[in-house]
C-alpha cells in the first residue's frame, strides 16, 4: 500500500541503508585485482616499457630482461644470462627496498639453479638432459602463482608473499622471477619432446603399480607414506601389519591333508622390478585360523600372485607346522569391485532397465 513507507521501523531503515551502500559499492570491489596482479600476472607482456633511461627497478621488466640477455640465452650461455640477471635483481632489491628475508628467500632459489647448471648434460643427452632439467634444475619455479588475495613466489614453505608489498616493492621481485623464468623456459624448450616421452614412460610406471603393486593398507600408509614429489612409485615396499586371506593345509601324508582357512598379518619387504609389473619379497607372518591355534612363522613372495610359507604351531606340548599360502586381500576386493562395476556397465548396455513404476 502507498503509505507502507511511512511505517518503515527503525531496522528496515538500517537494513535498506546498508543494501544500497552494498550496491553501491559492488562495483568497485568487483573492479579491484588481487594484491601484485599488474606486476606479477602475464599481463605484463602487453607492456611497452621504455628502453631508454629505465632505472634499476624498471630493468627487471621481463620485457627488457629478455632482450638484454637474448644473446647469451640464444647461444645456451645459461650460467652467464642468469648470472647477470641475479646481479640485476639485486640492484632492483636494494633500490625497491625489498627486506632482507625476501631477498634471500628469492636469491636461494636462483643460486640453487647456478649450483646445477655445471653439471646440465649437453644438448642431444635426450633424457637425461629432460630429467635432470625437471629434477634439479626446476625450470619452472620461478612462475608467480595467484593465491587467494594476493600473488605469490615459489610454491613451497619459502615462499614470498607480495600482499602488503608496494608498488616498487612487488615489481622488483615478480619482475626479477618472470625474467628468470624467460630464460629458463628457453633452456628446457627443446626438451619438449623427451618430457612428453619420460611423461608417457611415467604414466605407465604409475599405471603398473596401480594395477599390479602389492595394496597398501591404512597402517602402512600412515607410517610410510609416500612424497608429492615422488615421479615414480618406490622401489621397495614394506609391509607393517598387512591383513591377507590364507588357506592352510597340513597333514602327516596325502590321505591326512586337513585345510582351513585363515587370516595373515605380515611384517616384511617387497622388491618391484620389471616396471612394477612384478615383485619378489619376504615376510614374517602370524596366522590366526578359524579353529586352531596361532601359528607363526615366514612367507616368501616369489612373483606377483604366487607366495607361500610354513606356520608352526605350538600346542599341549608339540609343534606341528603347515604349509600357508595367501592372496592380497585388499588387492582382491578392489579388482572384484572392478569387475562387478564393468559387468554392470556391460548389462546396462544391454538390457534397458524398467523405471520403479514398472514401466
Amino acid at each position: 500500500m502507498r503509505g507502507g513507507s511511512a511505517m518503515r521501523t527503525p531496522l528496515d531503515r538500517c537494513l535498506a541503508c546498508c543494501l544500497t551502500i552494498a550496491l553501491v559499492a559492488s562495483p568497485a570491489t568487483a573492479r579491484a585485482q588481487i594484491a601484485g596482479a599488474q606486476y606479477c600476472s602475464s599481463d605484463v607482456f602487453n607492456d611497452n616499457p621504455p628502453i631508454e633511461g629505465a632505472n634499476p627497478i624498471d630493468r627487471m621488466h621481463p620485457l627488457l630482461g629478455r632482450a638484454r640477455y637474448a644473446e647469451q640465452v640464444r647461444n645456451e650461455q645459461w650460467t652467464e644470462a642468469l648470472r647477470g640477471l641475479r646481479s640485476d635483481a639485486m640492484q632492483a632489491f636494494v633500490a625497491a627496498g625489498v627486506a632482507p628475508a625476501h631477498q634471500l628467500t628469492f636469491l636461494a632459489q636462483l643460486d640453487s639453479v647456478l649450483d646445477v647448471l655445471p653439471r646440465l648434460p649437453p644438448t642431444g643427452a635426450g633424457d637425461a638432459r629432460a630429467r635432470f632439467v625437471a629434477d634439479s634444475v626446476r625450470s619452472i619455479r620461478f612462475q608467480p602463482a595467484q593465491g587467494v588475495s594476493s600473488y605469490q613466489l615459489f610454491r613451497r614453505a619459502e615462499r614470498i608473499d607480495i600482499a602488503g608489498l608496494g608498488a616498487d616493492q612487488a615489481k622488483a621481485l615478480c619482475w626479477s622471477a618472470l625474467s628468470a623464468d624467460l630464460a629458463l623456459f628457453r633452456l628446457a624448450k627443446p626438451l619438449e619432446l623427451e618430457s612428453l616421452a619420460r611423461l608417457a614412460r611415467l604414466n605407465t610406471s604409475w599405471a603398473n603399480y596401480r594395477s599390479y603393486g602389492y595394496t597398501r593398507q591404512p597402517l602402512e600408509l600412515l607410517l610410510t607414506p609416500g612424497s608429492v614429489h615422488d615421479s615414480l612409485p618406490r622401489a621397495g615396499q614394506w609391509l607393517i601389519g598387512h591383513l591377507s586371506l590364507g588357506l592352510q593345509v597340513s597333514g602327516a601324508s596325502a590321505d591326512s591333508l586337513t585345510t582351513d582357512d585363515a587370516a595373515v598379518i605380515e611384517l616384511g619387504r617387497l622388491w618391484y622390478r620389471s616396471n612394477y609389473t612384478q615383485y619378489a619379497g619376504a615376510s614374517a607372518v602370524v596366522g590366526l585360523p578359524a579353529r586352531n591355534v596361532i601359528g607363526y612363522g615366514a612367507m616368501v613372495h616369489v612373483a606377483r600372485g604366487l607366495r607361500g610359507g610354513m606356520l608352526f604351531h605350538r600346542s599341549n606340548g608339540r609343534t606341528t607346522r603347515s604349509f600357508i599360502m595367501s592372496t592380497d586381500l585388499y588387492g582382491m576386493l578392489e579388482r572384484s569391485k572392478r569387475s562387478v562395476e564393468e559387468g554392470l556397465a556391460i548389462a546396462r548396455g544391454l538390457v534397458v532397465l524398467p523405471s520403479r513404476d514398472g514401466k
